[in-house]
């Protein structure tokens, strides 16, 4: 059986390097005029420890948070940022919920979140801006990464630029990554989606919580406009498949969203399919971040 199947809208290029040990700092980044935070975001910074200035990656965390049931940053952020300074790219993760007051989103009915995906783009902008202002950082290759409810953020963010993005030291990001995000409105309304970024999408075909298939029908729709969106799809692989901290099949009934709603979503892990996608993340953020990919 095939660990992924593949429908693109453009090729990419391979290149090979080597890895680098990382560091993780917690950090601070002011909301200015981006993000609709009223205090400064936290956020956790993992830098390699080569000469920079390095490319770099903006992360978006899903509905659940940034963090684990013991306050640590969760398995699947660390991992993440981990692996991406490992390859050469500083990695920004960002916590939206803890300056708002927000604990979860995932437990709550999607008419009544407080805070939506759109309601997030300012803080991923908020976050390059910050980037920007980092010595060590390849102000032109910035991306933006992200999981879930954080995977429809960066659907959002390559949608729309802030208004007076130039004054206020924001471009398009120069790539952008959505793990499972939620496609179904974006593909009823394909005519109105026009991503300013390569968009890659990784997402299992037995996702209960957001379905695979409106991801596909939007990739088809851009790619007959000959726009960058691509999309892998998992054979028999869940939501949750790349996060290394979920050990089994789990059906949370305590989700009221998804594809049966009042029924639960599934979550489970897939080792085979998490380890393709860091292998196809390597390798599109090599071709489009200017960086080198693993052997």
């Amino acid at each position: 059986m095939r660990v992924a199947r593949l429908m693109t809208a453009f090729a990419l290029a391979v290149c090979v390097s080597g890895a680098s040990a990382a560091t993780m700092a917690p950090v601070e980044i002011p909301p200015g005029e981006l993000s609709s935070s009223s205090a400064p975001l936290k956020a956790f910074l993992f830098t390699p420890d080569t000469k920079g200035p390095h490319p770099a990656v903006v992360m978006m965390h899903g509905c659940g948070g940034a963090y684990a049931g013991d306050g640590a940053l969760n398995a699947r952020h660390a991992m993440w940022g981990e692996y991406l300074a490992s390859l050469g790219y500083v990695a920004l993760m960002v916590d939206s919920f803890t300056s708002r007051g927000v604990k979860e989103l995932c437990t709550i009915p999607l008419a009544q979140r407080p805070l939506k995906e759109a309601d997030r783009t300012g803080d991923a902008y908020a976050a390059q801006a910050w980037l920007r202002g980092r010595a060590d950082v390849d102000t032109a290759h910035i991306a933006v990464l992200g999981w879930s409810h954080g995977g429809g953020v960066v659907l959002d963010t390559v949608a729309r630029l802030p208004k007076g993005a130039k004054d206020k030291g924001v471009m398009p990001f120069a790539a952008a990554v959505a793990f499972y995000p939620g496609c179904s409105a974006r593909a009823r309304r394909a005519d109105r989606f026009h991503p300013n970024a390569p968009l890659l999408v990784l997402i299992g075909e037995a996702d209960d919580w957001t379905p695979a298939a409106p991801c596909v029908s939007l990739a088809e729709t851009l790619a007959a406009r000959g726009e960058p969106m691509q999309v892998v799809t998992y054979p028999d692989t869940y939501h949750d498949f790349d996060n290394p901290g979920i050990k089994r099949k789990r059906v949370r009934s305590d989700v009221p969203n998804g594809v049966h709603p009042g029924q639960g979503v599934t979550t489970a892990p897939n080792p085979a399919a998490r380890e393709d996608a860091r292998q196809r993340v390597a390798t599109y953020f090599a071709a489009h971040l200017k960086a080198k990919a693993p052997q």
